[in-house]
């Protein structure tokens, strides 16, 4: 909630922000804070010293992101028979030094934390028949599959996935498409992935109970199928999360290293398996925005994404506006990423209930977006740039290539085409990228065969990962005490106007009316009216005193606008900073 509010403040003071910024106003010189800024916001000039700053990239991209929604650039209408989708990016490739072979053991370094993702293909979504058409979905007919009993079978994929996740020794296994087994009244895990030393994280039984009624209605198959999150329990313990609700295609756990274990340094950072909606940018978007309010409600800033995101995440990408340091995307990038989202949006069939779907083709079917949807985009991109900037969620995405192989969109035949669509979003702050398993771009046999295949159980490909934990950056003490000092100031500021202003009011009360009738009897009625005297007095003291709350709230915003990130760290340690900016008064966190 506090980070809420901080971000909703940063965002009705935007405009005003960057020109006091642009002129120097609210203190963001060479000396930090400086006097004339604590005299706008009722503080007297402080001699403790406090540390010099530069604008912050969250107040500043947020600044962006509100110029974006506000007046998204001006495109004239693109013509239909020239499309702009603009040519297929190529994935980065991380630097040899970090990439290893697929499936080597992630436990080399046992000061590292080690995380797998894997969407296993349910059995239930292999070519089943959907009740809607009477036919098999186009994305779940795996032509290529061939032989089937070898290739897509369960009992074929079964012991290969299986092995797959124990050989890779992770403390962390974020798995999608799992097809949870019915235990009299409940949905549990399947017995073949109760992995010896792993605890488990599902979704909520009504969330399963509402997967297994719609898979009962379009498939015929009362089966319940999600994420779910596999975890270490000798080096790792999960966190109370109450009150968070685990749905299908998000499932976090917040996790910190054992005291005792090698990972006694990683601190409680959320984990999510997500699997985002397969036609809808702007659902992918709702659901990763509902993630970094999962992450703050447990008190953290770190955090791990990893799964099917349903998206390349090129440049462009709605959700791509999430990572830190994402500078505004290209017109080309905007117009190709628009284009490949329609397409797919429109030509996928299913209800809002589908798991799966196509991979997004990278060129619309006819012409390019107008300059309508144009602009709704950026618009996406912009809200998802200022939901993290206010969350404060700083997330990099690790640099894996294509997972994904299969039939280019429409086509019959192959070779088959690639695409990104597993990726690990990960805090940088405090976790340090130390390897990554190597995707379809080091097996080209398997990405032209298609997947699954007789090598890989799946039709996506794994991406795996490890990382150096390290512990958030704080404050040095004298820092700390600083800005406690300033914090300290303006609240005794604002108490003594407060106490200054109630004794002005009191000074201007009227007299208070005489009680009795000038006969000495009491006067009928009960309560009688007030004179127009106290009348005019209980209306300017509500004015008033209204007239500073307001004066009030908006110095608390101010104070707050110009902290960076590690100050804020350090209020939100010691207090709860959505009460105190509504109200002044400081509670526990």
């Amino acid at each position: 909630a506090a980070v809420g509010v901080v971000g909703a403040a940063a965002a009705r003071r935007a405009g005003a922000l960057r020109r006091n910024w642009l002129v120097g106003s609210f203190g963001w010189r060479a000396g930090g804070i400086d006097s004339e800024y604590l005299s706008r916001i009722g503080v007297a000039s402080s001699p403790h010293a406090h540390p010099a700053r530069e604008p912050s990239v969250r107040q500043m991209t947020t600044l962006k992101a509100e110029q974006a929604v506000a007046a998204p650039a001006p495109l004239s209408a693109p013509s239909s028979s020239a499309p702009s989708a603009g040519p297929r990016p190529v994935s980065e490739l991380a630097p040899a030094a970090l990439r290893r072979p697929r499936c080597t053991p992630l436990d080399g370094d046992p000061a590292c934390l080690s995380l797998l993702s894997l969407n296993l293909l349910a059995p239930a979504f292999v070519r089943p028949i959907d009740t809607r058409t009477g036919e098999v979905q186009p994305y779940a007919a795996f032509e290529w599959a061939e032989p089937a009993d070898e290739v897509l079978d369960w009992e074929a994929r079964r012991p290969r996935l299986l092995a797959l996740l124990q050989e890779s020794k992770a403390d962390v296994v974020c798995l999608q498409e799992v097809q949870f087994e019915r235990q009299g009244d409940s949905f549990g895990l399947p017995a073949w992935l109760a992995l010896d030393g792993y605890a488990a994280k599902i979704p909520g039984q009504s969330h399963l109970e509402n997967m297994a009624e719609r898979n009962k209605r379009v498939l015929e198959n009362e089966v319940a199928i999600g994420c779910a999150v596999l975890y270490r329990t000798d080096r790792l313990e999960a966190l109370p999360d109450d009150g968070i609700s685990n749905t299908n295609t998000l499932v976090p756990v917040c996790v910190r290293g054992l005291p005792s274990s090698p990972l006694a340094t990683l601190e409680p950072t959320v984990v999510f398996s997500v699997h985002l909606d397969a036609q809808s940018e702007e659902k992918r978007v709702e659901q990763f925005t509902k993630c970094l309010g999962i992450i703050r409600a447990c008190g953290s800033r770190e955090a791990i994404f990893a799964g099917d995101m349903n998206t390349e995440c090129w440049d462009g990408s709605c959700l791509t506006a999430f990572l830190a340091k994402q500078a505004e995307p290209s017109e080309d990038a905007i117009i190709r990423e628009c284009a490949a989202a329609l397409r797919l949006s429109s030509s996928e069939g299913g209800d809002d209930d589908d798991e799966k779907a196509a991979p997004a083709a990278e060129v619309p079917l006819d012409g390019a977006p107008t300059a309508e949807q144009l602009a709704a985009w950026r618009a996406l991109w912009a809200r998802s740039a200022g939901s993290a900037l206010a969350q404060r969620v700083a997330l990099t995405r690790a640099p894996t290539g294509p997972t994904r192989a299969a039939f280019e969109h429409g086509q019959k035949s192959g070779p088959c085409a690639t695409w990104r669509l597993d990726h690990i979003f990960y805090s940088a702050r405090t976790l340090e990228l130390r390897s990554l398993w190597e995707t379809l771009e080091a097996d080209p046999e398997g990405a032209a065969a298609g997947l699954p295949n007789r090598t890989l159980p799946s039709d996506h490909h794994p991406v795996a990962a490890t990382f150096r934990p390290s512990p958030a950056p704080r404050l040095d003490a004298a820092a700390e005490e600083a800005l406690m000092a300033l914090l300290a100031a303006l609240e005794g500021a604002q108490d003594a106007a407060r106490s200054e202003l109630q004794a002005e009011l009191e000074a201007k009360a009227p007299a208070p009316e005489a009680e009795q009738a000038t006969d000495g009897k009491k006067k009928k009625g009960g309560k009688e009216k007030p004179s127009p005297e106290m009348i005019a007095h209980i209306q300017e003291t509500r004015k008033r005193t209204r007239e500073q709350k307001e004066v009030h709230l908006q110095a608390r915003q101010s104070f707050v606008e110009v902290l960076g990130e590690l100050e804020l760290d350090a209020l939100e340690r010691s207090m709860n900073l959505s009460t105190w900016l509504e109200s002044g008064t400081r509670s526990l966190p």
